[in-house]
């Protein structure tokens, strides 16, 4: 059985999961005007994947055991997807952000495309092998593991599909996310000592 301290984390990236889910979703109601776009929407959009690198570690190390080596290489392939999504939402909304569309244009062509690209494909693999290898563990209810991959695989396909199937992506992402972070903290809770 798990310490206390080992609940306690797993309680944190819990929680960690809860605060992706709700920004992510945030975002897409920015990204589709239900939502101001102004500096500070702006500056609260790269949050989520910050928060996401603590708590898909969470996710994983609570289901270890049962998850095997395709849980490990999902998880390590997840994990550096959500990295390099991180450093695409930073440049967006902080470098891009203040320059004229025709020089963002110029700037995502040739290697800088091919890097973003690369990027959604090391996250489409991980989330793909991450999700197989939860669903053979049976930790996280089905129901979170199947948004959480149909969401982010659309969602992966960013730039190359259309915008609504982006934010649809999104939303069921949004929605797994909060699935299987509220479950982790769900079945981290520590047993009541007996008085």
């Amino acid at each position: 059985m798990d310490g206390r301290n080992d609940l306690a984390r797993y309680r944190l990236a819990g929680l960690a999961g809860l605060l992706t889910g709700v920004l992510l979703l945030f975002n897409d109601l920015r990204r589709e005007g239900l939502v101001p776009e102004n500096a500070f929407t702006e500056c609260i959009a790269p949050l989520p994947a910050v928060l996401a690198l603590y708590a898909v570690t969470g996710l994983y190390l609570r289901q270890r055991e049962p998850a095997g080596r395709l849980g490990l290489v999902g998880y390590a392939l997840n994990l550096a997807g959500i990295a390099g999504l991180l450093i695409a939402e930073f440049a967006s909304h902080y470098i891009f952000a203040d320059l004229p569309m025709a020089e963002v244009d110029a700037l995502l062509e040739g290697r800088a495309r091919a890097g973003f690209l690369v990027i959604a494909a090391v996250f489409a693999v991980g989330v793909t092998l991450f999700s197989v290898a939860s669903w053979r563990s049976r930790i996280y209810p089905r129901w979170a593991v199947g948004l959480y991959a149909a969401g982010f695989l659309l969602a992966a396909g960013r730039g190359a599909v259309p915008d609504l199937v982006v934010s649809l992506g999104f939303l069921l992402g949004s929605i797994g996310v909060l699935g299987l972070s509220w479950t982790l903290r769900r079945i981290s809770t520590p047993e009541p000592v007996p008085a």
